[in-house]
């Protein structure tokens, strides 16, 4: 151990008056918070540190979840939320007398032709001697009983760790109440403490900290994007199918990451036989092995599983079927599949869902849309009679009460009022939209960043592609339900035969980076190495003033790409260190898979910088293309903005090739109508000066997310144009059919909210 390294130590446990200079390099002499004194021995957190994943994951859970109060709350809340759904079941199948209940007989101690009788909820309770368990519930109560002891101590270790989190935020980042602060004030503090708490050699970034959080994440992003994930079937009479639940997903990660079965030593290390090319028919046939002992574990667990699924659902969404019958039938979501698709690399969960969620009211919209003429006289006319049948029973019981008495009146009436709400949900508004079906796609990918097809936002191929996406809540049930029979098949019919794929995956997509340890290397966000020819933004290239230009000459317009500036170089060997992403020999030239699909990587990047703004890329290329992007994206950031800050107004040039961090001239002044561009937001009037024009807060779009929607247009217009070999002029979009499809996105509109 050096001699930085025990001093650094002896300080953790002894801290009291010290600065950066005694912990780090002497010669930046820095002074910082420091830890109180802890005569306690090594701090509870402490422990923790050792596998900085886990570690860090805490932190962010803990910020997102609110402290540790409501972290507690809810752990104990599910633990009662088992017992609770356990019990009432056990309940209703045993200590009810349902024959008393259904007056099939009369109460104990009652006398026949008795009109007073009434029955109390003490006569529809089976006496003790009546009631009877069976084997098979035995079974099941044994089974839920171990279950939920072992969920017990999880929570136990759970409420342990949080508060050992917990004093980390108080001790190291000076943080009391995490509801307080954002997600970046509490990573920057993280980082600013990370040589008082020895948390990494060398030096943290923004970066290490999202590739640690997101290590598996980020390769489902990948594995999603080269097309590896067995989620896309042809089922007879429904066609192209995408099936992608929770339960299915579960499973692959106790494959790959966590777990008996899974391809990683730790959570930081890919085991070494994965990284050599000479293991990977065995690594293979020992993947396979594991797919097929997973699978037969889901086929016997299947009963328990499929039994618990079924009580959940019905008892989670009961209520809400009884309340508004239409929000389960025909509500729409995102889909678990959409939640991956759109995801960037290294972007975490608050970031995504914010995304979708504002992106929710545009899809709503445009899916419904695509209205089925057929479906509409089917619905118009059911509905007619339903409602005319719940009139008639609903006018009776007005008229004589005794109606209700009648034997399945009420649930006659209770049938009748959900066909009549499902009904009404397929019938479309009478009000006419504000928006046509163009403007709600351009909407919906403003948010999404990501095109889910290449055709004509007006064909049924498009609602198809985009009905993946956003699907019917009452789908995403059905998927739920269904995942305890169709996930044993995926594994062992799907997944298993793919086991060589996946092997050859986790061996070339993996780089191992110092002080982080074995990651996808599309999460080190390299263009340069690993970005798509068709996303590549020449610094050279002139868009004069629209984002498009001409072809690149090194980009093919047929689809097929030629390599620009001569042919890529790149080293990729298993566990390749951090050192590796330099220029490689020429010897090694980078296969045509081991770049990213449909701009991933590219738009992840630009996303990453713009969510973490104190990140400054290391590597040339990243920082180069940044710059050029926005540049070409956001052009009025050349010239003289008016910032205008709330308590003072200032006028300030914007230098070229300004970043990504710069800031972003705001306008609350709306009462200019300057000529709009089809690229920016961000405009000019005669004046010479930029204003925001009512586009971003029409559609409830902050700084950030105006730069990453216009940067996310202009390189998917930019792809498609190299793709479609089209070259618009200046003012015009590329002219949309089903033989040439396009990832564009049209022009700003000047209306309104979406109502």
């Amino acid at each position: 151990m050096s001699e930085l390294t025990q001093k650094r130590d002896h300080l953790l446990w002894n801290c009291k008056n010290i600065s950066f200079s005694d912990l780090c390099d002497p010669e930046d002499k820095v002074l910082i918070h420091v830890l109180p004194e802890n005569k306690g021995g090594p701090r509870s957190w402490h422990q923790y540190i050792n596998d900085l994943d886990y570690f860090f994951t805490r932190i962010y859970r803990y910020h997102q979840r609110s402290g540790f109060l409501c972290l507690v709350l809810q752990h104990i809340l599910e633990l009662v939320q088992f017992i609770f759904v356990v019990l009432l079941t056990l309940f209703l199948l045993n200590f009810v007398d349902y024959a008393v209940l259904f007056k099939d007989k009369l109460p104990p101690g009652s006398k026949a032709g008795d009109p007073t009788i009434k029955v109390t909820i003490s006569d529809v309770i089976l006496p003790q001697d009546q009631i009877h368990l069976g084997g098979f519930q035995i079974i099941l109560l044994i089974c839920a009983a171990i279950f939920w002891f072992l969920k017990l101590l999880k929570v136990l270790q759970a409420i342990y760790v949080y508060h050992a989190i917990r004093v980390f935020y108080a001790e190291a980042l000076h943080i009391q109440d995490c509801s307080e602060y954002t997600w970046q004030e509490v990573q920057t503090r993280l980082i600013q403490a990370q040589h008082l708490c020895s948390l990494q050699e060398g030096t943290l970034t923004e970066l290490d900290i999202h590739n640690r959080i997101l290590r598996y994440h980020n390769y489902m992003i990948a594995l999603l994007n080269k097309n590896l994930l067995p989620i896309h079937y042809k089922v007879p009479l429904l066609g192209e199918q995408t099936y992608f639940s929770k339960g299915l997903e579960f499973n692959i990660r106790l494959l790959l990451f966590k777990g008996p079965f899974a391809i990683f030593e730790n959570s930081w290390k890919l085991k070494d036989e994965f990284k050599s090319t000479a293991n990977r028919q065995i690594c293979a046939r020992k993947f396979a092995k594991n797919c097929l002992i997973l699978g037969f574990i889901n086929l016997a667990l299947l009963p328990l599983i499929f039994i618990w699924q079924v009580l959940y659902i019905f008892y989670a969404y009961a209520g809400t079927l009884k309340r508004d019958p239409s929000s389960v039938f025909a509500s729409k979501n995102w889909s678990h599949y959409a939640k991956l698709f759109c995801r960037h690399f290294n972007e975490l969960d608050h970031q995504l869902n914010g995304r979708l969620s504002k992106g929710y009211k545009a899809a709503s919209k445009y899916m419904d849309s695509f209205n089925s003429p057929l479906m509409e006289v089917i619905s118009r006319n059911v509905m007619f009679m339903a409602g005319a049948l719940l009139a008639v029973l609903v006018l009776l019981t007005f008229y004589d009460e005794d109606v209700i008495a009648v034997e399945h009146v009420i649930t006659i009436i209770a049938a009748l009022g959900i066909i009549v709400a499902v009904a009404r949900g397929f019938i479309p508004d009478d009000i006419p939209m504000k928006y046509n079906k163009s403007e709600l796609y351009s909407h919906i990918l403003l948010h999404i960043h990501y095109a889910p097809h290449r055709y004509s936002p007006y064909t049924s191929q498009a609602q198809a592609a985009m009905s993946k996406l956003f699907q019917y809540k009452i789908q995403a049930i059905l998927e739920d339900l269904l995942s305890p029979l169709i996930t044993p098949y995926i594994l062992l019919f799907h997944l298993r035969p793919r086991s060589l794929e996946f092997v050859d995956f986790f061996r070339n997509y993996t780089v191992e980076v110092s002080g982080t340890g074995d990651i996808c290397i599309f999460a080190m966000m390299n263009v340069k190495k690993n970005g798509n020819p068709v996303w590549e933004v020449q610094k050279e290239e002139k868009l004069s003033e629209n984002p498009f230009a001409e072809t690149p000459s090194g980009a093919s317009v047929s689809g097929k790409i030629k390599k620009t500036d001569g042919q890529r170089k790149f080293k990729l060997q298993a566990g390749a260190g951090e050192g590796d992403f330099g220029e490689a020999p020429p010897t090694a030239t980078v296969p045509e898979n081991l770049f990213s699909e449909n701009g991933k990587l590219e738009l992840s990047l630009i996303n990453f910088q713009l969510t973490n703004p104190n990140w400054h890329p290391i590597d040339r290329s990243q920082r180069q293309f940044i710059e050029v992007v926005t540049s070409k994206a956001i052009p009025s950031m050349h010239e003289k903005v008016e910032s205008v800050d709330i308590g003072r107004t200032s006028t300030e040039p914007v230098t070229p090739h300004s970043s990504m961090m710069e800031r972003v001239p705001s306008m609350h002044t709306h009462n200019m109508n300057p000529p709009r561009t089809p690229h920016s937001s961000l405009i000019e009037d005669n004046t010479g000066y930029s204003h925001r024009d009512s586009y971003c807060e029409s559609f409830d779009l902050s700084d950030i997310e105006l730069r990453m929607s216009l940067t996310s247009r202009y390189l998917n217009d930019l792809a498609s144009s190299r793709l479609s070999n089209q070259q618009p002029e200046e003012g015009q979009l590329l002219q949309q059919s089903e033989n040439a499809p396009l990832l564009q996105l049209s022009r700003f509109t000047e209306r309104h909210d979406i109502q």
